[in-house]
């Protein structure tokens, strides 16, 4: 099966457009349809439902697409690495991440990295936090910088702390508890609140569920949303009360919507890089290396 085939279905699940899907790839639209229809043939079953306007996959075209996106990927790491090793001496570390916040400290840190290493070079991909663990497991980034939750219980991964922190509390202006400087666990408890969904953040679902019943409470979730963007819409529009780390940068006024911490709670994270443990490579080593000493200080 030629790979080309592979990058023409995921075009087209995001395009949902046989013809942008066509332009996108500078081919004819019989080709991508053909291409499909080939793979379709290949697996015994079919991808797309094309009497859906946009198209739709099917669910094994779903199944079809997350697999691709990671066999995709993987490729391309390859061609990458194979490049370095015909054409210069140059280290390329490839780092994932999920959300700024995850990263904020280690901004700080790569300047003098690439000063003492300029022979290394670090590129920063942002991907959907559930496949954090996933992708570095399967080889296609050399670090990963996430919450701890993400490596729990991933025996090939080898983490190291980088800073801790603490959930707070997010209220708009209109709700209740939204003049408290802190609140109780009593508090926090007897109202709605929103979360992001475990499709969208993993483990760190589940984890804050086991957080809300060691303080003692069965939390009351009215809503789950897939970013942080309508997590924020629905606690100004709905009063419901949702959780972000205590050093999320709110793009709202703090007249409009606060973060407050809340006492005594189990609601806390760490932040750590993970990478697998039989990863050799010594760029990796160095930063690594560098990471434990600058987080050391």
């Amino acid at each position: 099966m030629h790979i080309e085939k592979i990058k023409y279905f995921i075009d087209l699940v995001k395009c949902r457009n046989f013809t942008e899907t066509a332009k996108l790839n500078y081919v004819s639209q019989t080709t991508i349809s053909q291409q499909i229809a080939s793979l379709e043939k290949t697996f015994g079953v079919k991808l797309i439902d094309r009497n859906q306007i946009p198209i739709e996959p099917t669910q094994a075209g779903w199944v079809f697409y997350n697999e691709a996106n990671i066999l995709w990927k993987q490729y391309n790491h390859m061609k990458e690495k194979i490049n370095q090793l015909q054409y210069d001496q140059r280290h390329v570390l490839n780092i994932e991440y999920a959300t700024l916040t995850d990263i904020q400290g280690v901004l700080q840190f790569i300047p003098s990295f690439k000063q003492k290493h300029p022979n290394i070079e670090l590129k920063l991909n942002k991907v959907p936090l559930k496949d954090i663990a996933t992708f570095l497991e399967k080889g296609l980034y050399d670090l990963a910088i996430s919450v701890n939750s993400e490596f729990y219980g991933k025996e090939k991964v080898a983490t190291c702390p980088l800073y801790s922190g603490n959930y707070c509390a997010v209220v708009s202006r209109n709700h209740p508890l939204f003049h408290h400087e802190t609140l109780t666990k009593a508090e926090l408890y007897q109202h709605p609140l929103i979360m992001l969904n475990s499709n969208t953040i993993g483990n760190s679902y589940d984890l804050m569920i086991q957080h809300a019943i060691e303080d003692g409470y069965q939390p009351h979730i009215v809503h789950t949303v897939e970013d942080v963007e309508t997590e924020l819409f629905h606690i100004v529009t709905d009063n419901v009360i949702g959780f972000l780390p205590d050093n999320y940068l709110l793009n709202y006024p703090k007249e409009d919507i606060r973060l407050i911490a809340i006492k005594d709670t189990h609601h806390t994270y760490q932040i750590q890089i993970g990478y697998l443990k039989e990863n050799t490579d010594p760029a990796l080593k160095h930063l690594i290396k560098a990471i434990h000493h600058w987080f050391s200080q």
